[in-house]
């Protein structure tokens, strides 16, 4: 193998990191450093008839002065709880924040052990859907609050001395889906100027139990517009940017953030998420009529900016509310797992949180990603439901794509091999050519085709042989998204595996310097070694190419064990197995040739 056959496969070797750098650089959102917050706009007295609507803004001074001042830490308030729920949730709502202050997932445990407690998504910082801009109703202020007869729904009230009244009723649906109904009623003779207000999710934050996976477990941010379509805020670190800490520390790596992502500070948005690794919130508005902003928050003793929680907001307009009139609200809230299945059932184009979409510079790629990591979920699932293990599943997945791109791998490695091999039969004669014509380059060039046509060697068929990786590769990159997002395997066990949607963690904190042992990453770089051991014939070899392609043989593999050690397991195990495979394949070949020239 010379220099120049070295080209294609050193390409391939740096395809995945040349990803990573292009895919930081030009998918992820870029967020302007925190801008103030524009002026409070004047109020516009709504059009006639008793229903008002608020436009969408930021939050202005005023009313952010408001909301700090309507919380007083130093007076403890009373207060009380009420309980909402069906077979897949449970709420405790509260009359501070008139919100919810905690969401109990019934069918997902807290932790990998038997008669573990259910997942609780604890909002106690700041209850969910809790509004900030009016006193009276903020994240501090007490509500009264009931229950109804029928237990699905829990109504909260405030009444302010001036006459006016706020209505609030949370009603619990099917599954994971809550309503809310909003009345703001002027009963006063005299307009009701409404500041600028927020409507805020809860505070999310990634479980203790997905820190370990490198950059993969960082918490983030949605809108969705019809306009702008899906925005993905704080995607995971080396595969779609670091979006929230760019923020900090574009703003000296304050404690907390509270800023307009970029290009939306007058974008109405169809609705907003906070999410985690494997749980979401969502709140989305009868009506676009609010714009997005993203809280975060750090840990200021540490120096990284990677933020601890997340929210989001729906930020509107100050209004002025004539007399006698009613604002009416209504929200549509989902809190519960990133489950492809169920986002979907729910409507509203909820399941654009799980990252199936393709954004940015890579755009024009989503006619063929998002429906490939569709199919290669609802393929997962299909297999798991014939063989009830998730790790089985993923092998039959990874058969199922090695026998839909057989024909063009093995057509591919079968020219590929013949290539190589009349490329060491021909290379001893171009090199006496060269040392023949020295200093005559238009008759080496005329001497060496005459070689290559002798011989039928074409050197541009070996680039040809990187193609069916080549094509593979948005596959690879579809499947990444899909098993490093499936809550499915989460706590999905398979052989020595507890758990395929993280690293295997054997020896959790006893082994120096790596922390714990995994062992598919060591397996899978194995089995890549012996495939490419297979692949590369070396008989006619000189010493020089034989060093060649020994540096290239553990070049890769290297490579990717570093790249995948901190993975998720069924990631790993996806690429272990396609190796096995593909070693399999490649054995079958190398058998037949054999026995076809004897």
């Amino acid at each position: 193998m010379n220099k120049k056959d070295l080209i294609p496969v050193i390409l391939l070797a740096l395809l995945i990191p040349l990803w990573m750098i292009i895919d930081r650089t030009f998918i992820a959102p870029k967020f302007p450093a925190p801008q103030p917050v524009p002026a409070e706009q004047p109020a516009e007295t709504p059009s006639t008839g008793k229903a008002a609507a608020l436009s969408a803004a930021a939050p202005s001074e005023q009313s952010q002065k408001v909301e700090a001042a309507e919380i007083d830490t130093t007076v403890p308030l009373n207060e009380t709880i009420e309980t909402l729920e069906n077979e897949q949730l449970k709420l405790k709502l509260s009359s501070i924040g008139g919100g919810i202050k905690q969401a109990t997932l019934v069918n997902y445990p807290e932790v990998n052990e038997e008669n573990s407690a259910p997942v609780t998504l604890d909002f106690s910082d700041r209850v969910a859907l809790a509004y900030t801009g009016l006193s009276g109703i903020g994240a501090g202020d007490s509500l009264n609050i009931t229950k109804s007869a029928d237990g699905k729904s829990v109504i909260f009230s405030k009444a302010w001395n001036t006459g006016s009244e706020f209505r609030r009723t949370i009603t619990i649906g099917d599954n994971y889906l809550l309503t809310v109904q909003d009345q703001f009623i002027n009963k006063t003779s005299n307009p009701w100027n409404i500041p600028a207000l927020r409507l805020l999710t809860g505070n999310m934050k990634n479980p203790d139990d997905t820190q370990s996976m490198k950059g993969l477990s960082i918490i983030g941010a949605d809108s969705y517009s019809e306009s702008e379509g899906i925005r993905y805020y704080g995607k995971a670190k080396g595969f779609g940017g670091t979006a929230v800490q760019k923020i900090f520390k574009k703003a000296g790596k304050p404690e907390s953030i509270d800023v307009i992502p970029e290009g939306m500070l007058n974008e109405k948005v169809n609705w907003v998420s906070a999410k985690n690794k494997f749980f979401v919130q969502i709140i989305s508005p009868d009506k676009p009529v609010a714009t997005m902003s993203i809280l975060a928050r750090r840990d200021i003793t540490q120096k990284s900016v990677v933020p601890e929680s997340i929210a989001t907001s729906l930020d509107f307009q100050p209004v002025a509310l004539g007399a006698g009139d009613t604002l009416n609200l209504k929200y549509t809230c989902y809190i519960g797992p990133k489950n492809f299945s169920i986002l979907k059932n729910a409507g509203h184009k909820f399941e654009k949180v799980m990252e199936f979409q393709t954004i940015g510079f890579w755009s024009f790629m989503n006619w063929i990603m998002e429906p490939a990591r569709q199919f290669l979920l609802w393929a997962l699932n299909l297999f798991n439901a014939v063989v009830h293990n998730y790790g089985l599943a993923i092998i039959l997945l990874t058969m199922l794509m090695r026998t839909l791109f057989w024909p063009l791998t093995h057509k591919s490695t079968q020219k590929m091999r013949e290539n190589s091999e009349k490329m060491q039969v021909v290379q001893p004669k171009i090199k006496a050519i060269q040392e023949k014509y020295k200093g005559q380059p238009q008759r080496i060039q005329q001497e060496t085709m005459k070689v290559y046509q002798e011989h039928g060697f074409n050197p541009m068929a070996m680039m040809g042989g990187c193609l069916p990786m080549l094509l593979q590769m948005p596959v690879f990159f579809a499947l990444f998204t899909v098993l490093r997002n499936a809550i499915e395997l989460r706590y999905a066990g398979f052989l020595w595996i507890a758990d395929l949607s993280q690293p295997e963690n054997l020896f959790a904190g006893s082994i120096p310097f790596i922390g714990s042992l995994n062992i598919l990453p060591v397996l899978m770089s194995i089995s890549m070694i012996f495939q490419q051991k297979l692949s590369t014939p070396n008989a006619a070899a000189t010493p020089e190419q034989q060093q060649q392609q020994k540096m290239m043989m553990y070049m890769m593999p290297i490579m990717m064990l570093f790249l995948f050690y901190s993975m998720p397991s069924g990631l790993t195990l996806y690429w272990t197995t396609s190796n096995v495979l593909m070693i399999i394949q490649t054995s079958a070949y190398n058998y037949r040739k054999k026995h076809k020239e004897a």
